[in-house]
């Protein structure tokens, strides 16, 4: 298993982000990957800000990810509200589910549910909302709850921008968006999805 911080595998998601954005910029997919801007490590999560620090936002028809605030600097991290009854253990929100919210708001709405890390083991996992707040109200009670990815910098390299893709779309919308395909314009027939198409444009999914 490599490490969260590994080298190889941040240098290898800085040349898919670079390729991806050249490939943005010659068909316009509509996708939004941003410029790196370097984050200072937080020892308490190796690996997280290294991979932030890659990109300043990546967005597309169903995801966005930020660098979350509290990991803009170690002081920040420091600062952050650690919810005491949190049954999940007040963990991290490392991107957002953004295909629930209507395209002409996500100007004023910007970003759905969750994709969480786990701030003590590491994992990336999807919870259903309903989920989350069944757990508050009976921490007692197992809820359902699927890992997608041992580390942030996994998650990023193999399930946001690269094979693994289409598998996350069908963990946290479900099977039918995974699916979806325009049925009309110049792009009938190809996955509504823009960031899956601009994978399939790079050869890093299908």
């Amino acid at each position: 298993m490599t490490a969260p911080q590994d080298p190889a595998r941040l240098d290898r998601i800085r040349e898919k982000l670079t390729l991806l954005r050249r490939l943005e910029a010659e068909h316009g997919f509509g996708v939004v990957i941003g410029e790196p801007s370097p984050l200072e490590p937080i020892p308490d999560l190796p690996g997280v800000a290294e991979v932030y620090g890659l990109f300043g936002r990546l967005a597309g028809d169903n995801f966005r990810f930020d660098p979350p605030e509290e990991i803009r600097s170690p002081a920040a991290w420091a600062a952050r509200t650690v919810d005491e009854d949190d049954p999940m253990g007040s963990p991290l929100a490392v991107g957002h589910e953004v295909h629930s919210i209507p395209p002409r708001l996500r100007g004023e709405i910007g970003a759905g549910a969750p994709i969480r890390l786990d701030t003590e083991d590491l994992d990336v996992y999807w919870m259903e909302p309903d989920d989350y707040v069944f757990q508050y109200e009976h921490p007692d009670e197992d809820v359902e709850f699927t890992v997608v990815a041992p580390d942030v910098a996994t998650f990023f390299d193999e399930h946001v921008l690269g094979p693994g893709y289409p598998e996350l779309v069908a963990v946290v919308l479900g099977p039918g968006v995974r699916d979806q395909r325009l049925r009309k314009g110049r792009h009938a027939g190809e996955y509504a999805d823009n960031w899956r198409r601009l994978l399939i444009a790079a050869d890093l999914a299908s």
